[in-house]
């Protein structure tokens, strides 16, 4: 794990095309926050870039009949289509004439023991860099002397030197989330839940809030000895975000039960959780009812489960697609395995509660995108 080369306030020169160029600028404006540009027609611009110069992107949209671009660039993003993530296990998803002048990232997926990994060529860094911190300082407020200490509880990916994972907790403690006096590496905890603890006091005592992410059957455990060691209730000193599953080392609990005991073991107030993976650029944040949002840049829909190529209607469950603009790279439309079932908000938008995932694991027709 490097340094970051330059400020996120600095701008970074693309050196793709002239055209890739433009629309990277733009993409990196909104997740700014600046300018007039609207989700909708930026995503249809995103859409036509990508269909021209994503070879494995553009064999999916002619196997699904899409010759061209139906719409003229215009219409309900919510009729894009999203290639299946099983796609960077087969192939090297890249659009082309997308890139910037810094070393490339190289993620792979977590997956099971002989299962098929799939990769994540970042040829965006700071693109990501900027997605994935102004997406956590929405949620959690900006660094400082009484900000943030990201924390990593991340057994199973912290031996890995390619988990997007690790790397997204280095990077948020590399931007200044973290204790006075820390480093961006002393953040992780393997399996010394004695050193996590006192961590979080110090934090706690220098008046920052820890924001724990951790894997889900390793905060179970924590929250369990935390109880047993007679610490005292967290409360709203803290912050904990779930992410991940039990990864078989105990049987899958629904989020429910999962939230009630950290709540219990470790006495805070609200348990919340991080929705992203190695495929994303972008992550979903969740507060104490589990429900996730998305940043301006990234949305989802719902797609039917016994038909996925139509959508759900809100308050359904579906299987989850996401738009992610930060994606621009490799391919901003995707189609997860995962399950949801959105909330509408008042003054419009949505949320969604994560359910689970499909009980398999290949898309239908995958392999035909790559031939």
């Amino acid at each position: 794990m490097s340094e970051p080369i330059c400020p996120l306030d600095e701008v970074v020169n693309p050196m793709g095309s002239e055209e890739g160029n433009a629309l990277w600028r733009r993409v990196a404006g909104f997740i700014r926050g600046k300018g007039e540009e609207d989700f909708e027609a930026l995503a249809w611009d995103v859409f036509a870039y990508q269909f021209r110069f994503n070879p494995t992107y553009r064999a999916w949209c002619a196997h699904l009949g899409w010759r061209e671009d139906p719409h003229g660039g215009s219409g309900d993003w919510r009729c894009i289509p999203a290639l299946p993530v099983d796609a960077f296990k087969w192939t090297d998803v890249q659009t082309h004439g997308i890139e910037e002048p810094i070393a490339s990232l190289s993620f792979r997926t977590s997956g099971t023991t002989g299962a098929a990994q799939g990769v994540h060529q970042v040829r965006t860094p700071h693109l990501y860099r900027l997605s994935a911190t102004e997406g956590f300082r929405a949620r959690f407020g900006p660094p400082g002397r009484n900000g943030a200490v990201v924390l990593g509880l991340l057994p199973g990916y912290l031996e890995r030197s390619d988990s997007s994972l690790v790397h997204m907790v280095h990077m948020l403690r590399t931007e200044g989330w973290m204790e006075s006096g820390g480093s961006p590496e002393g953040g992780f905890h393997l399996d010394d839940f004695e050193a996590l603890f006192k961590s979080m006091e110090g934090a706690m005592q220098d008046g920052q809030k820890p924001v724990l992410i951790g894997v889900t059957w390793a905060l179970v455990d924590a929250a369990e000895l935390w109880r047993k060691s007679g610490r005292p209730p967290l409360g709203d000193r803290a912050e904990i975000a779930v992410t991940g599953g039990m990864k078989g080392r105990r049987e899958e609990w629904v989020a429910e039960r999962v939230r009630a005991a950290l709540k219990e073991g470790f006495g805070i107030h609200e348990v919340g959780g991080e929705y992203g993976m190695t495929e994303l650029l972008s992550q979903a944040w969740s507060k104490a009812d589990g429900a996730f949002r998305t940043p301006p840049w990234m949305r989802i829909r719902l797609r039917r489960t016994d038909d996925p190529l139509s959508l759900q209607a809100a308050g359904s469950t579906g299987g989850v697609d996401v738009i992610d603009l930060a994606n621009l790279g490799s391919c901003a439309f995707l189609s997860t395995q995962d399950l949801a079932r959105t909330r509408a908000l008042e003054g419009g938008g949505l949320t969604f509660d994560l359910l689970g995932r499909f009980d398999h694991s290949e898309v239908r027709g995958c392999n035909l995108m790559v031939q």
